[in-house]
């Protein structure tokens, strides 16, 4: 039997629907792609999966080399496709888990990194496992099992250095993929191999027998170091993996350590006899001795015979030199032996450098040059980098057009709050033409009408209100799958009481989903506000704009004329004339500023980057890796955004411009004031078109407030829906949960002698299983979100993810504040950011429409806030009955 451990391998639960998904996945997120053009591709990799991955791992070269053919694919696939491609990927631990009622439970991710990880682990453990099964009695043996080790310490040094940060920075949690997948676990196998390999520089320079013992005995005390650092890096402050490891585990590398100290010390003992150093020699030996002791001792749990066998061999030829060396001092020599603090320590000499096979350390390039032998898959698919840059650059093209479109909108809300505080045009229009309504107020209501008028706010209103229903009924339905839960829980423990110490609580296990919950209610309920904002506008100012938007007849109803004999342009105060002429300018700065926007729309919508990008790319690839970063393009990215510096140029210049002519125009309607004379029919009818002129501009506020509304509250269903669906995989987690525990309980007996004289074993931590946030969503366009700006983010080009739990505990999830979005602004104001306080319309008629109350606000006045552990109708009691949620 070998003395040597056979590292054991992660088993792979198959995939069945891994080429369907790959297919699916093109079709979906690679719009020049045709899926049936890589089928094949597809079917390779899946077959490389099926043959190396998924059947039973053995030791052999040429499996280690399929996994690495197979690991290169991954290698090369993830510079086409994002990590997670919402395909899960699932693996049994290498260790079941100690003291657990469910063993041997697989961790699930959604992630190509993880499954990456999962096959060099794979490899660094067959690599370690033939290296166990080879025969070390001959130099032959032993260089073919050095070779092994080498390149386990290699792949494992690989995995931690390169793939495993990667793949922290994938998961919800520090320890999501497992605790084999952390940097103590990792480290502590590193280090095993490691010690192994310096194990067989020590065999072989004991073989050779020409080495001195000085150099013997350093040899093997590198090898204690070695098996001692395992159990350092066990033990880790970090996340200690220690409890994980079965005990043989541990007794065998503390036995190990013992043995190859004490064989360090009494290969000294012999240098020291060579040298006369007497007392010295005894000294070496008592400590020699001591520690086969305390390695017998650590081995009496499970370790094999083979290394037991190994140390008592060491101890018989230790008490045999020690007898003897005690024996002759006493007789002859009578040298003074020193304390064991005083002998000179053994520094350790290793031999051992780790070697990172080429095919991990550079997969794609081994994979490229034809090493693999076999061509790299999905060569012709564009790279995932590239993706990703070309929506990074549609972000910040967007992101360019929204704050030009901002920039105008921000311009003529200061310009239409400023000509309302000096109540123009309406006192200009007043005088200039007592009789009928003037071209500006005409052209204002023709523009209300062609686009709409009543009708379109009315529309956009009853739309925002049914999908702030809609929303309202999707969180409510997910509330509804965790009462759910809760009730079959609290059933469960109900008929098996027993359960409850293994078990967390449903107000335990749900408590980030409840927090989550409570922070999309708090935002729907804003967003609520937000809504009966714009609809107490539209209920304000509806009548004026149906005047608005009724046609000439209708706004001459309103608007009084007034005498032309006395009121003629013949009696206009000559300060009319140049305050006209101040208006008209401003109105086409306005203008200019709406053609601007629409300029740089249009080079927009053919600004298309990609030739440019895939041309880039291939240049800076050197035809090597495939591997395309996107901050390659960060210079062709400014080169294309110069094509709207001019347009942004003179947006900025419009700012300047029209704060020097609304000064301009405050000095002249000064003077207009001062000479004009107060007619009170003439007041009537400055105050009517002014009103005329402000029902335009509420109307363009109402129409931008309540399509911002509808694209806020379709993005927000997508984030509620994928909430829900995670709602219900806890649901269904939780009840394989029921029955892996239930199974677990009925194959379980328990002795009355074992009850009596031992305690039951704690449960292990539970394995933790990954969850995903969902994505933000785009941000909306400054000053036009009646209900939530969104952070602005590029593109997302990876697919929404979702949830996977298994025996759920808070102390696994992030907080939901990481990805909820931020709560909804005021709605905007045609005023640039300034408040003032404009005269209100005319109070709307008895009958008009009512404000809207959400099913939000209606929860929150019978029951408060989801989250409030007071008011919680989940705190002490569910709908159905069940147990709190809370």
């Amino acid at each position: 039997m070998s003395n040597f451990l056979a590292v054991p391998t992660k088993r792979a639960l198959p995939l069945p629907s891994f080429s369907q998904h790959l297919l699916n996945y093109i079709s979906t997120h690679f719009r020049d792609a045709h899926p049936e053009a890589f089928k094949k591709d597809v079917e390779a990799l899946v077959s490389m999966r099926k043959e190396w991955v998924e059947a039973k791992a053995e030791g052999h070269p040429e499996i280690v080399r399929g996994l690495m053919r197979y690991h290169a694919q991954l290698s090369f696939l993830s510079t086409k496709f994002p990590s997670d491609i919402s395909l899960q990927f699932t693996y049994h631990l290498p260790f079941p888990p100690t003291y657990s009622l469910t063993p041997d439970a697989p961790i699930s991710l959604a992630s190509v990194t993880f499954e990456r990880a999962s096959v060099l682990f794979n490899i660094a453990g067959l690599y370690a496992s033939m290296a166990a099964a080879e025969r070390r009695a001959e130099a032959e043996g032993i260089k073919r099992a050095l070779g092994y080790l080498t390149s386990a310490a290699g792949v494992l040094e690989y995995l931690i250095k390169n793939i495993l940060p990667t793949l922290q920075t994938e998961l919800s949690s520090p320890h999501a993929a497992g605790y084999d997948m952390s940097e103590s676990f990792l480290g502590t196998i590193k280090e095993f191999v490691l010690a192994e390999a310096q194990e067989c520089y020590w065999q072989q320079a004991v073989l050779q027998g020409t080495y001195k013992n000085g150099l013997i005995g350093k040899l093997s005390m590198k090898v204690s170091e070695y098996y001692k650092a395992a159990l350092t890096s066990m033990n880790g402050t970090d996340y200690p993996s220690s409890s994980f490891f079965p005990m043989n585990w541990i007794s065998h590398i503390t036995v190990k350590q013992s043995h190859f100290e004490a064989a360090a010390q009494y290969r000294l003992s012999q240098e020291d006899l060579e040298k006369s150093r007497y007392g010295e020699e005894i000294a070496r030996l008592r400590v020699a001795e001591g520690l086969t002791k305390k390695g017998l001792d650590a081995g009496k749990k499970g370790v094999a015979d083979s290394v037991i066998s190994d140390l008592k061999n060491l101890q018989s030829a230790i008490k045999s030199s020690l007898e003897r060396a005690v024996r002759d001092n006493d007789l002859v020599y009578v040298s003074p032996i020193p304390p064991a603090n005083q002998l000179a320590p053994i520094n350790g000499v290793g031999m051992v450098k780790v070697a990172i096979p080429s095919e991990i350390s550079d997969p794609i390039a081994w994979l490229m040059s034809g090493g693999a032998g076999m061509p790299a898959l999905f060569s012709a698919l564009v790279p995932y980098g590239v993706h990703l840059a070309l929506s990074i650059y549609d972000d910040r093209k967007d992101t360019l057009v929204r704050e030009l479109d901002g920039k105008r909108e921000e311009l003529d809300g200061v310009a239409a709050s400023t000509l309302q505080s000096l109540n123009l045009p309406g006192s200009i229009q007043a005088l200039e033409k007592p009789v009928g309504l003037p071209p500006s107020l005409l052209k204002k209501a023709e523009e209300v009408d062609a686009a709409g008028g009543v009708d379109r706010i009315k529309h956009l209103l009853s739309e925002v209100t049914r999908l702030s229903q809609a929303n309202a009924q999707s969180l409510n339905e997910a509330m509804d799958i965790l009462d759910q839960e809760a009730t079959e829980n609290e059933t469960l423990l109900t008929r098996q009481p027993e359960l409850q110490s293994s078990r967390p609580p449903s107000h335990i296990a749900n408590q980030p989903l409840i927090a989550t919950a409570q922070q999309y209610d708090n935002t729907i309920r804003q967003a609520s506000a937000s809504d009966g904002t714009v609809r107490q506008k539209w209920e304000e100012w509806g009548q004026l704009i149906e005047t608005l938007s009724g046609g000439e007849d209708y706004i001459n109803d309103y608007v009084p004329s007034t005498s032309s004999s006395s009121n003629g342009y013949s009696s206009l105060p000559p300060s009319v004339r140049p305050i006209r002429a101040s208006l008209e300018e401003l109105d086409d700065n306005i203008s200019h500023r709406a053609r601007l926007v629409n300029e740089a729309k249009n080079i927009a919508a053919a600004d298309d980057i990609r030739p440019a990008v895939l041309t880039e790319a291939t240049r800076l690839a050197h035809g090597g890796t495939g591997d395309v970063k996107t901050e390659w393009f960060e210079d062709l990215f400014g080169r294309s955004l110069e094509k709207y510096d001019r347009i942004r140029e003179e947006m900025n210049a419009e700012g300047g411009k029209q704060d020097a002519l609304l000064e301009h125009i405050r000095g002249q309607n000064e003077a207009f004031l001062s000479e004009r004379k107060d007619d009170p029919v003439v007041k009537e009818r400055e105050r009517k078109l002014q009103d005329m002129d402000l029902a335009y501009w509420k109307w363009r506020e109402i129409v931008d407030n309540a399509e911002e509304g509808i694209k806020f509250y379709n993005s927000f269903a997508d984030m509620l829906n994928q909430f829900k669906g995670t709602c219900t995989q806890f649901l269904n987690s939780r009840r394989a949960d029921i029955g892996q525990i239930t199974k677990q309980f009925q194959n379980v007996s328990f002795s009355e002698s074992t009850l009596s004289h031992s305690h039951s074993p704690s449960p292990a931590p539970s394995q933790t299983q990954q969850y995903h946030q969902p994505p933000q969503q785009q941000q909306s366009r400054p000053y036009s979100s009646p209900i939530a700006q969104q952070p602005s983010l590029p593109r997302q080009s990876t697919p929404p993810k979702t949830f996977s739990l298994s025996h759920p505990s808070s102390g696994q999830w992030q907080s939901s504040s990481d990805f909820l979005p931020p709560p909804p602004p005021p709605p905007i104001l045609r005023s640039g950011g300034i408040q003032t306080q404009p005269r209100l319309a005319p109070p709307p008629p008895a009958d008009s429409t009512p404000r809207r109350v959400t099913r939000a606000s209606a929860a929150a006045a019978s029951r408060g806030p989801i989250g409030d552990a007071e008011k919680n109708p989940y705190s002490k009691g569910t709908r159905r009955g069940g147990g709190g949620v809370v």
